[in-house]
């Protein structure tokens, strides 16, 4: 009553599995791959509205005309400085 193993079948059995799972350690990692570059496009999408488009009347804190304008929320006052007399301390 001995049992006979098939070494052949056993060997065809373990390289079916192997492939199997390497071919969805792939899947999953495609799957990654497209939900990053899906998510890229709509960060370089937003991106490029931010940087593309021009807004007059922004809450930045430089204003293009050489002055700087400083915002306080807490006491609701706004200074402006030009850039010459910030850089020009004696």
């Amino acid at each position: 009553m001995e049992e006979q193993v098939d070494l052949g079948h056993f060997l065809k059995k373990t390289f079916i599995a192997v492939v199997a799972v390497t071919l969805v350690f792939i899947g999953v990692l495609a799957m990654f791959t497209i939900i990053g570059v899906i998510i890229a496009i709509l960060l370089l999408k937003k991106a490029s509205k931010m940087l593309l488009t021009k807004k007059e009347d922004s809450d930045h804190t430089h204003s293009h005309g050489g002055k700087i304008k400083i915002k306080c929320p807490a006491c609701n006052a706004k200074m402006k400085f030009k850039d010459s007399e910030i850089l020009d301390e004696k």
